[in-house]
């Protein structure tokens, strides 16, 4: 597959973008050795499935909470890590769930740690938000890029879902919103 790839700076630090035609494969820390290099050969498709994610992320981090949820994703995984992230997907800006209560939702109430694996294995962070998840007692545990990470997202989200709900604008004051791009219906889903 086609992949094309580019580097943005994010809160977060540098993270690298991949995508390929159909979609977003890739959003790691720029210094990830998970991420696929860039094919020589990366087609038009890939390029605007790149330049729109590029967008999209670019909108979240200014504040439009939502706009990752439009992101067309194509993660590889197992069938059942494929359910896992479809299952974070789900999880509203601004909640949490726990590992256990992700593996009731996808039919294995028992498989807490594979949850945790599948989480550690999530290939594109923040827009299969993993950071959501959190121990059953409440705690924030087992995050690839690392608990500082994940408390800012969460604490940043929260911010934003209080703001939606006291009925004033949906994102902070000078956040651009969301590119249109359609209605969040991932074909892997």
């Amino acid at each position: 597959m086609p992949l094309a790839r580019l580097s943005i700076d994010t809160p977060l630090g540098a993270y690298a973008l991949v995508a390929g035609p159909e979609g977003v494969t890739h959003f790691q820390d720029a210094g990830s050795a998970v991420l696929p290099p860039a094919s020589g050969s990366a087609d038009a498709r890939a390029q605007r499935a790149l330049e729109a994610a590029r967008d999209l992320f670019e909108a979240y981090f200014a504040g439009a909470c939502d706009a990752l949820d439009v992101l067309t994703v194509r993660p590889a995984g197992t069938p059942f890590e494929l359910r896992v992230w479809r299952a974070l997907r789900d999880i509203p800006t601004g909640e949490t769930a726990s590992y256990a209560e992700i593996a009731r939702r996808v039919g294995s109430p028992r498989a807490a740690r594979a949850v945790g694996a599948a989480n550690h294995r999530n290939p594109i962070a923040v827009a299969i938000p993993c950071h959501r998840v959190i121990g059953a007692d409440g705690r924030l545990i087992g995050y690839a890029g690392g608990l500082e990470r994940k408390r800012w997202l969460l604490d940043r989200e929260a911010a934003w879902a209080r703001e939606a709900h006291r009925g004033s604008a949906a994102r902070p004051p000078g956040a651009r919103p969301a590119p249109a791009t359609g209605a969040r219906v991932p074909s892997w889903r």
